[in-house]
């Protein structure tokens, strides 16, 4: 905890030092987790389970950044004092720098551009599909540059990254860049259709155990009035391509259907079922969750987004394989976000 507070006080010495505009932000999760497999309690605990500390210096209309630590619980006793800490965002945008209109540049630790990873704001307690089944990292180091498609018929991302993320940082490196391609097209007001390809490796092409992965998302946002309902669908297709034999191959997918019912602006109510197949190939290897919940919106900030609020979720995990038992979850989370502008102009 003391690098985390060292860290905390010399980011803030050098934002007080600098002329431009800068957002300070503050986001924690504080987690109550009652879970249950079998008829036994197998977890009981009070945690911190996220905090977000984030920074989003201005210098100008057209260069703007985003400094993110993420900081938590030490889930597995991994550290000495208890806490984990992670560089989650460390970024530039460089709007207009591009002959491309409405382009913008993105360089640094950035978002992975793949499925609703980069856009996922945590409805459930639960992570975003991508994450939690380990398609991709929610961010790496690399580039990209994203745009509107004309006549606000939607918007595209193009990027280059390690392949790293950002939790093993210089570990998982190779010669080959990972490749990712996102877009979205409006079709109408309420509907939202899109799709992601990511090309990634690990290992070096001439090692012997070298890996491939090809990544497709489709997307499907719906809204109807107060309800609304996310689709979403993963595929990946790991390969070994120094063997003579595609047997090897292991596709896996992810299906998830999401639907928000807004009661007003204190409630919603909000349901989700996940089907995950690790191995399409093999048997008794699929793993259903449905989650139900509710959140209660105490608070907003003067631009309505959340400033306070309380999410309950009742999660049920179904296993195929004979020798899994079902495991239960009542997860209550207050959620609690405050921001300052720092050399406001």
């Amino acid at each position: 905890m003391k690098k985390v507070l060292v860290i905390l006080i010399l980011t803030l010495m050098i934002v007080g030092s600098l002329h431009a505009e800068t957002k300070f932000k503050m986001e924690l999760w504080n987690r109550w987790t009652y879970q249950m497999s079998d008829g036994e309690v197998t977890k009981n605990e009070m945690a911190l389970k996220r905090g977000y500390f984030r920074l989003e210096p201005k210098f100008s209309e057209d260069i703007k950044g985003r400094f993110n630590l993420d900081f938590f619980s030490d889930d597995d006793n991994k550290v000495a004092d208890g806490a984990g800490l992670k560089i989650k965002y460390a970024y530039l945008d460089f709007n207009n720098l591009l002959p491309i209109k409405d382009s913008k540049l993105t360089i640094g630790l950035m978002q992975t551009y793949f499925g609703t990873i980069y856009e996922w704001n945590y409805t459930t307690i639960e992570g975003d599909p991508s994450d939690i089944y380990k398609f991709v990292s929610s961010t790496d180091f690399g580039f990209g540059v994203s745009g509107k498609i004309p006549n606000e018929f939607g918007s595209y991302n193009l990027a280059i990254y390690n392949g790293e993320g950002y939790k093993n940082v210089g570990k998982n490196i190779n010669t080959d860049m990972n490749f990712a391609a996102n877009f979205r097209i409006t079709t109408f007001n309420s509907v939202i259709l899109g799709g992601s390809y990511m090309y990634r490796t690990e290992k070096n092409s001439d090692a012997d155990n070298r890996e491939e992965y090809n990544l497709i998302a489709g997307i499907g946002k719906f809204a109807f009035g107060d309800f609304t309902v996310l689709a979403e669908y993963l595929y990946k297709v790991k390969s070994l391509p120094n063997t003579d034999s595609e047997e090897d191959n292991v596709k896996s997918s992810v299906i998830t259907i999401m639907p928000v019912y807004k009661i007003n602006d204190k409630f919603e109510l909000l349901a989700r079922y996940d089907i995950y197949d690790p191995d399409k190939d093999a048997d008794n290897d699929v793993e259903n969750t449905i989650i139900a919940g509710l959140n209660y919106h105490i608070m907003r900030d003067a631009n309505n987004a959340p400033k306070l609020f309380v999410q309950t979720n009742y999660k049920i995990t179904q296993y195929e394989a004979d020798n899994e038992e079902d495991v239960q979850e009542i997860l209550v989370q207050l959620r609690w976000i405050f921001s300052e502008v720092i050399n406001k102009n």
